[in-house]
C-alpha cells in the first residue's frame, strides 16, 4: 500500500504473479488495532446481504476474520 509514493503497509501472499490493480487509497478506520471493512451483496441490483471482515493489517486478505453480525 502506497501513500504519496511511500510504502505504508504490505502483506505477503501467494497473489501477485497475475499482476496488480491500482486504485485510489481509501484508508480504513482503526478500532483498537483492527481495521474493519464492509462489503455488500447484490442480486440483480437489489441489496441482499452485508459482510464485515477485519484484520490487524489495513490490507484485507483471504485470511481476514469474518465477523458474525445481525441486523434486527
Amino acid at each position: 500500500m502506497l501513500r504519496h509514493g511511500d510504502l505504508v503497509a504490505e502483506r505477503q501472499s501467494p497473489y501477485g504473479a497475475e499482476g496488480y490493480i491500482r486504485q485510489a487509497l481509501a484508508p480504513l478506520p482503526n478500532f483498537s488495532g483492527q481495521y474493519p471493512v464492509l462489503g455488500s451483496w447484490l442480486v440483480d441490483h437489489v441489496p441482499c446481504g452485508l459482510s464485515i471482515r477485519e484484520d490487524d493489517n489495513p490490507i484485507t486478505c483471504n485470511t481476514s476474520r469474518f465477523l458474525p453480525h445481525a441486523i434486527l
